[in-house]
């Protein structure tokens, strides 16, 4: 018996896998759970979506994912039967509108741009009518758009974006896409809850991720080494929107939390059993303080942020939805 345990809308799961239990099992406890349609729910382990067993295959899960034991962490997305009334509901009383008019947009004070800037940026913003608060959602695209490393970033690889628009809420397990390699590019604004905005800087990473899909479309390591890079890039291009100081590289250390972050950090993303030493990752070794205050802070940032990135890449790779 495996027990698993997952994280879903902020409310913490676990469930106790059987050796015998299929795919097909667990994702239907998973929904039972999280009251989310089986037709809609994505289940993520290490990278890869669990799917149902086909008909007639029988082949219990711990078979197909051996790694999948006590203490495996799993990723789950979508949209709760509450939320998807919600949309329905808003869905209808549009439906049920003579017209619309979009309300007047007061016209905002542009900054001096050269010709770059008007070459390698976004093409027209469009943000969702039949939804409220649309001046807030446009300032967040404006405010993207007008992004100082995000804009370096435009110019650095001469990249072109025909629309940036909303991404509708009916898009239930995805948070952003970019189509046909930057004809356009549509990103998720709202909280599940459609109630609040979600923070900019969550919004701004998931840009990243879209851009770098105008040079590559599939997920594999060329892409993921193009969105870190970018990742790096928007803070060297604007550095001076981060919370911290530059220290070398291009890296940042932030003051108040010190290098007990940076430990903290590491432990958290499972270096415990292994360690750093004189520059090389030694298994089998045991991480001790001593071992990491050795290494100097650019060489504790670089490998905290290595370890995040990794983890988060997974994350991202299953919430997008590039065409």
């Amino acid at each position: 018996m495996a027990s698993i345990q997952y994280t879903f809308k902020g409310t913490k799961y676990g469930l106790d896998v059987s050796p015998t239990a299929t795919s097909t099992h667990l994702l239907e406890h998973i929904s039972e759970q999280t009251q989310v349609p089986l037709a809609g729910l994505k289940v993520m382990f290490k990278g890869k979506v669990l799917k149902p067993n086909e008909d007639g295959d029988t082949e219990p899960i711990v078979v197909k994912h051996p790694t999948l034991t006590t203490g495996a962490k799993i990723f789950v997305l979508g949209t709760t039967e509450k939320d998807i009334a919600k949309v329905h509901s808003i869905d209808e009383h549009i439906n049920t509108r003579k017209s619309y008019r979009p309300a007047p947009v007061a016209k905002r004070y542009q900054p001096v741009r050269n010709m770059d800037d008007d070459k390698y940026t976004f093409g027209p913003i469009q943000v969702l009518p039949e939804f409220h608060e649309q001046d807030k959602a446009r300032a967040v695209l404006e405010r993207l758009k007008n992004d100082k490393g995000i804009i370096g970033i435009m110019n650095l690889h001469k990249w072109q974006v025909g629309a940036l628009i909303e991404l509708s809420p009916a898009q239930k397990t995805i948070l952003g896409y970019n189509r046909n390699k930057g004809e356009l590019i549509a990103l998720r604004l709202r909280t599940d809850d459609l109630e609040g905005f979600r923070h900019y800087d969550a919004v701004r990473k998931v840009l990243l991720h879209e851009l770098a899909h105008n040079v590559w479309s599939e997920h594999d390591d060329n892409f993921h080494a193009l969105n870190r890079q970018l990742n790096k890039e928007v803070q060297q291009l604007d550095w001076t929107a981060q919370n911290g100081s530059r220290v070398a590289g291009g890296d940042f250390f932030d003051p108040a939390n010190g290098l007990q972050g940076y430990h903290d950090d590491l432990e958290d993303h499972g270096v415990d059993g292994q360690s750093w030493k004189g520059g090389s990752y030694v298994l089998g070794g045991a991480a001790s303080r001593r071992d990491t205050q050795a290494l100097t802070t650019r060489e504790l940032v670089a490998r905290a942020a290595q370890l995040r990135q990794i983890e988060s890449e997974k994350d991202e790779d299953g919430m997008c939805g590039a065409k």
